[in-house]
């Protein structure tokens, strides 16, 4: 009778099996909703990452991404980029919300100390908060990888992280990006791309006495490294405003335009990591923006492009390569062995175009042949891009009178024939860094500035004696 009793109680107080089974399927929605919110942060933090091209600074090794230390050389030194995976050692595991947005945005370690500018965060201190989580979220959501960053090469004084204080009161400007409400919501995209996500001025802007940004040349060409990032303002010389909107979306998209330009260094390892996985309405809007940049001229005669020499190999030994001295001829043969198989004896290019043509082509055209030997020295990475083949690099094959001889026959043969280089320069840009071109610049400055010192303490001593004399009796 007990026993009974008991049964009916439990009977009585046990929820049914329909009961259950509902109590489980919300339980099931209540986690869905939860998590669908996480997913899709997740998957914009993704898309957000890829236009700021993280992974192509925060990845030395392509089977371990994020990972860290990539070397970005500087006009000081070699620095080495972070790692910003989720390892709790090495990474950004420890990271809080806010001090990851203070990183990203003011430039400042976990540990309060600052980060050299190498990390653009003079162009992400616009982005928006919710941006940067969404980043976190995304590089949260990686495998976590130790890996531990090389120090930085950095000679004193700019080994000491305290003068970043002094640049970033020059150069660091806080407040988020403010859209212009006169223009239409594809140009304020496109701004908020190339100025903020693409911190493309880090590469494309000269810089000012104090290494910062010159906010009174934006865009009107700059280097990314040892290579030459091009003017990419509205002029039709020396920048983009003789490009048609199409041509500008086509290389943005693929990093060729036929006739005009091939994108090779950290351009071309910009569209292959980032670029291309871009929406094109974001294309376009970049390029609407780009377009709209107010035109900066510079020392070229004609636009890069327009230079289309085509002498081929077979002319190195006439006229034309008795004109241009005896490394002619060992240009044009350098240039038969390792480049005209794929570019073709004329430099036009392969018939497929996975090979670019050398004439019509900005690199050769320019007034510096830097990214003609950095492209010989180092190659380039195309990632199959549009059907576009990477380079080999040959700075292990050509000793740097080789690389100068074959760089100074593909600028004289198919680009700006003023194009020179010697082997010194050669071993310079091989060294991959202008740590001693800044020295001289800073030296330069200092004497300019003494000078300017005791001209000023002459002129006060002047002034004093003449006043001395005028009022003696």
């Amino acid at each position: 009778m007990r026993r009974s009793r008991r049964a009916l109680w439990l009977a009585a107080v046990a929820p049914a099996p329909a009961v259950i089974s509902q109590s489980i399927a919300a339980l099931l929605a209540s986690l869905a909703l939860c998590t669908q919110p996480r997913a899709d942060e997740i998957r914009k933090g993704e898309y957000l990452a890829r236009a700021a091209d993280c992974i192509g600074c925060h990845t030395s090794n392509p089977s371990r991404p994020f990972a860290g230390g990539y070397r970005v050389p500087t006009p000081f030194g070699d620095v080495y980029s972070t790692n910003i995976t989720p390892d709790l050692d090495t990474g950004i595991g420890r990271y809080s919300a806010d001090e990851f947005v203070r990183a990203v945005q003011k430039g400042v370690r976990r540990d309060g100390a600052n980060l050299y500018p190498a990390m653009p965060y003079d162009s992400f201190a616009a982005m928006s908060r919710e941006d940067v989580l969404a980043i976190r979220a995304y590089l949260l959501a990686q495998p976590p990888i130790f890996q531990p960053r090389p120090a930085n090469i950095l000679p004193f004084p700019f080994n000491q992280r305290w003068t970043l204080v002094l640049w970033k009161l020059a150069n660091l400007h806080s407040g988020g990006f403010a859209p212009d409400r006169s223009r239409t919501a594809a140009w304020t995209r496109g701004a908020y791309l190339v100025e903020v996500l693409g911190h493309c001025g880090a590469c494309h802007t000269p810089r000012n006495a104090t290494f910062g940004m010159d906010e009174n040349r934006e865009f009107a060409g700059g280097n990314a490294g040892i290579w030459q990032a091009f003017n990419v303002t509205s002029d039709k010389i020396a920048g983009v405003g003789g490009w048609s909107d199409e041509e500008l979306f086509r290389f943005l998209k693929t990093g060729a335009v036929p006739g005009k330009a091939y994108a090779s260094g950290p351009m071309a390892e910009t569209v292959m990591n980032s670029l291309q996985h871009l929406s094109d309405d974001d294309i376009h809007a970049m390029a609407a923006y780009l377009r709209d940049v107010p035109a900066q001229s510079g020392d070229e005669k004609q636009p890069r492009f327009s230079w289309g020499n085509t002498l081929g190999v077979a002319d190195s030994a006439g006229s034309n390569g008795a004109a241009q001295g005896s490394g002619a001829a060992a240009g044009g043969d350098l240039y038969r062995s390792l480049c005209s198989g794929c570019h073709g004896a004329n430099g036009g290019g392969s018939a497929d175009g996975s090979a670019p043509s050398l004439t019509h082509n900005t690199s050769p055209g320019a007034a510096m042949p830097d990214n003609v030997v950095m492209t010989i020295l180092e190659g380039v990475k195309a990632g199959d891009v549009a059907g576009r083949k990477s380079m080999a690099a040959f700075g292990g094959w050509l000793d740097d009178g080789q690389v100068a001889i074959l760089a100074n026959y593909v600028t004289a043969h198919f680009g700006n024939p003023d194009a020179r280089v010697t082997a010194a320069d050669v071993r310079l840009m091989r060294a991959g860094t202008s740590a001693g071109r800044t020295v001289m610049i800073l030296a330069g400055q200092a004497l300019a500035a003494s000078g300017a010192v005791l001209l000023l303490g002459l002129l006060t001593l002047l002034a004093k004696r003449l006043r001395s004399a005028h009022v003696r009796p």
